[in-house]
């Protein structure tokens, strides 16, 4: 019985031993935001691409047992990146990166934050942890935090300024819209498939198009869209214009695509209607 109490000892202590080698050698492992990318962006939401590295300092591979994040927008969480059972293979003595999507529309943000009319950037924070399973040591939470700006996408502004008569003459008559187009982002926009149209009595005055316009950051840019209608395609409205002091109401309308040379941005269609009287 002595004996075998003394063998039974020396396998404790052994074990103990053992166990205590290990928690000697079993390091923690860190975790770090390396980087926060714009998958796609339009007026309306912001899908965001959230790069996590984790890097293992010990001599035997490891698993991570699950991802747990916040976005915050002045200390609000509008958004979650739980993936409580996400395993990211880390190799012994090395590092691996996951990517995770989060998408946060514009409209989260006005009621959690208030109004963005005047605001054109968006400052915001990744905090959280990720959780992994160590040999001994059991479950460990590595915290991570990371802090950037997102821009305020709007669209851009359309003010109907003026309509001409250039001039009129047998053939027919040649007319010109004013408009005056402001650009509120910190960032250029371009405007492809300008689309426009003119009506009265629901009748077309003239429409066409035009590829690009360009518009710079905080910039205003003045276009004018010529017109020309033969005598033969004009309507009464037209005509009364032409013969009376009679003014007519005209219907104004605009379409485009914004574009921008943000990577991830999605085309967003603007429209502009403006019903103005003319008289000669």
């Amino acid at each position: 019985m002595f004996y075998r109490f003394i063998g039974m000892a020396l396998i404790v202590l052994l074990s103990g031993c053992s166990a205590l080698q290990k928690t000697i050698d079993v390091h923690k492992p860190t975790a770090s935001v390396t980087g926060v990318s714009i998958e796609s962006l339009s007026t309306e939401a912001v899908t965001l691409l959230v790069d996590v590295k984790v890097t293992n300092p010990n001599s035997f591979a490891l698993k991570t047992a699950g991802f747990d994040l916040d976005l915050l927008v002045n200390k609000h969480n509008i958004a979650t990146i739980n993936q409580p059972d996400s395993s990211l293979s880390l190799p012994a003595k090395g590092s691996n990166s996951v990517r995770l999507p989060v998408t946060l529309t514009f409209d989260q943000v006005i009621k959690s934050v208030g109004d963005l009319a005047n605001k054109t950037e968006l400052d915001y924070a990744v905090e959280g942890k990720v959780a992994i399973n160590l040999p001994v040591l059991g479950d460990f939470d590595m915290p991570v935090d990371f802090a950037g700006v997102l821009p305020i996408p709007k669209q851009p502004d359309i003010t109907f300024k003026n309509l001409n008569i250039d001039s009129i003459g047998l053939s027919g008559v040649k007319l010109s819209v004013d408009l005056e187009i402001v650009n509120p982002n910190r960032f250029d926009v371009n405007l492809s498939n300008v689309r426009y149209q003119l009506k009265t009595e629901g009748k077309s005055l003239g429409e066409g198009r035009i590829q690009n316009i360009d518009l710079l950051e905080g910039k205003t840019q003045h276009l004018s869209i010529p017109l020309s209608i033969a005598m033969s395609g004009m309507g009464s409205s037209l005509y009364r214009l032409l013969t009376s002091s009679d003014p007519i109401a005209v219907d104004v309308s605009v379409g485009a695509d914004v574009d921008t040379n943000i990577g991830g941005w999605k085309s967003t269609p603007l429209s502009f209607e403006t019903k103005q009287i003319l008289n000669r």
